[in-house]
């Protein structure tokens, strides 16, 4: 009859390398639970700077139509 000690100690090494892939896995998968939040609120962020942007962006052209309406005027007054 053969020795099931052997066996036994396979079983075991198995059951730590399962337990410890499985803490890696845990720890991945908190890893990238937070990640995704962390871009989620990078995404609002961007977000809200395009909207401030295009809105700054309308300032902008609106004062340089206001400019050259401003310069036309010189122009004619001459």
């Amino acid at each position: 009859m053969m020795p099931i000690t052997p066996k036994n100690k396979e079983i075991e090494q198995l059951k730590k390398e399962n337990a410890r892939l499985m803490a890696a896995l845990s720890e991945s998968e908190y890893e990238c639970q937070r990640l995704e939040i962390i871009n989620s609120n990078l995404q609002r962020q961007l977000e809200e700077s395009n909207r401030e942007l295009e809105k700054n962006i309308e300032v902008l052209q609106s004062f340089k139509s206001d400019i050259e309406n401003l310069v036309d005027n010189l122009k004619s007054a001459k």
